[in-house]
């Protein structure tokens, strides 16, 4: 089983292949994640985990489209990225985008606005919206409804997402 950890910075995952756009040690490989095609053969991952990294690139469509390609059939994708109205999605002069439930799917393709389906097709199989720490015990409904009247009520988007392929 072949393992991407995309933007994986000091965060080295034994047993995945660890990229980042910096050299370390412990990082495999080294590339600008906004040029395109990346330095990998298609249909190579089985698994790839891209933990708040989206946020700071240029294109996360495209970005995710070259994850679609270099990923398996049935793969497993897992994208953390902060929630748009925290003081972590803020705080970071770096980051280019901002994410909340509509616009995490459309980075994964899921838009209404086009007439042709695009080939690069995933299937949403969890998406949790995670609250702060002190919040967690506060049902579901009444999160719902804070997190559009404040901000800093979730903190972080954490998304799996199928690789769908003829």
């Amino acid at each position: 089983m072949k393992r991407l950890n995309l933007g994986c910075g000091k965060v080295i995952k034994e047993g995945w292949i660890n990229v980042d756009i910096q050299k370390g040690r412990g990082i495999d490989k080294s590339f600008d994640f906004n040029k395109f095609p990346y330095p990998f053969e298609n249909n190579v991952f089985d698994e790839v985990l891209i933990d708040n990294v989206l946020e700071h690139l240029q294109e996360p469509q495209k970005v995710m489209k070259e994850i679609w390609r270099i990923s398996k059939k049935n793969a497993t994708i897992r994208v953390i990225v902060p929630y748009y109205n925290t003081w972590w999605a803020w705080g970071d002069i770096t980051h280019v985008h901002y994410f909340n439930e509509n616009s995490i799917k459309q980075a994964l393709g899921e838009v209404d606005y086009i007439h042709d389906k695009q080939k690069e097709n995933f299937e949403i199989t969890k998406m949790k919206a995670v609250p702060q720490r002190y919040l967690r015990f506060m049902p579901p409904q009444v999160l719902n409804i804070m997190k559009r009247l404040f901000g800093n009520i979730i903190i972080q988007l954490d998304v799996e997402a199928k690789i769908i392929k003829n």
